[in-house]
């Protein structure tokens, strides 16, 4: 990656705690970036950081950007930042590296505050993301970690909207699995909590939070999506085309709307 910055505008005040993260990293990384992957690591949350202070997406007070739908409660600055960077980009692995910077603030906010939902769903939400990108046993291993988490958040909270689209687009997302692979996953891969994932339930909780939080694109998305799986695409129609009425305001809203046009696209939705 290659950037060209002709000169660099003040750092917005809502970005400070986000840069004062990465030039922890950064210093730190002169201690340990004994690698060529390590120092490509620092240098990519170097990047991502300059990113985050020169974005200039709607604002509230012209203090910090405006939270999209997805960001609920105490979710924490630094981890929804860096979760959207991490949507959209050329190299996957770049989204990997900023994701694991954002499980590990995740995880730390959450210590000491165990009962707060806002927390704990802002480290399911970074989990279901490299639930999303990783592959093979990583991505079993994460998915059962997000599969815990999200029952904790549950249990805190049986109508947690976000928390209920979260538990059901997993659900969803092991059943898509073929039936040899999910049997793996499952059986030999660390996914034993894995196990009891149904359409059904994949389908109560989406369904629940397309009802409660209906400005949130994805939350249509992946309902429209299992209705195509489960053989009813007039209903995956209706909820891909609520997607195309709405606007795109952040990098995750719009990686909805996109996949939201190929669905289109794919059930013969006239996008005119």
């Amino acid at each position: 990656m290659s950037m060209t910055i002709a000169s660099r505008p003040a750092t917005p005040r809502w970005a400070t705690r986000v840069l004062a993260t990465a030039a922890v990293i950064i210093w730190a990384g002169t201690a340990y970036a004994a690698t060529p992957a390590d120092a490509q690591e620092v240098a990519i949350l170097d990047v991502a950081a300059t990113r985050t202070a020169t974005m200039t997406p709607r604002t509230v007070g012209h203090d910090r950007p405006e939270k999209p739908a997805w960001v609920v409660g105490d979710v924490p600055d630094t981890v929804w930042v860096l979760v959207e960077l991490s949507v959209g980009r050329a190299d996957e692995d770049e989204s990997k590296i900023i994701l694991r910077e954002a499980e590990r603030l995740a995880r730390e906010a959450v210590v000491g505050h165990e009962d707060n939902i806002g927390r704990r769903f802002a480290l399911a939400a970074v989990l279901g993301m490299r639930t999303d990108i990783e592959g093979g046993r990583t991505k079993v291993g994460v998915a059962a970690d997000l599969h815990d988490e999200l029952r904790a958040v549950l249990q805190l909270d049986p109508d947690h909207t976000r928390g209920r689209y979260m538990m059901g687009r997993l659900h969803a997302g092991v059943r898509r699995m073929g039936g040899v692979t999910r049997w793996l996953a499952t059986n030999l891969l660390g996914g034993a909590t894995l196990k009891q994932a149904s359409w059904e339930e994949a389908e109560r909780h989406l369904a629940f939070a397309e009802a409660h939080a209906p400005e949130v694109p994805d939350h249509h998305l992946q309902l429209a999506r299992l209705y195509m799986d489960t053989g009813r695409p007039d209903l995956a129609r209706m909820e891909t085309r609520h997607v195309l009425e709405m606007s795109a305001r952040s990098p995750m809203e719009r990686a909805a709307r996109t996949e939201a046009e190929e669905l289109a696209t794919e059930l013969g939705v006239d996008l005119r």
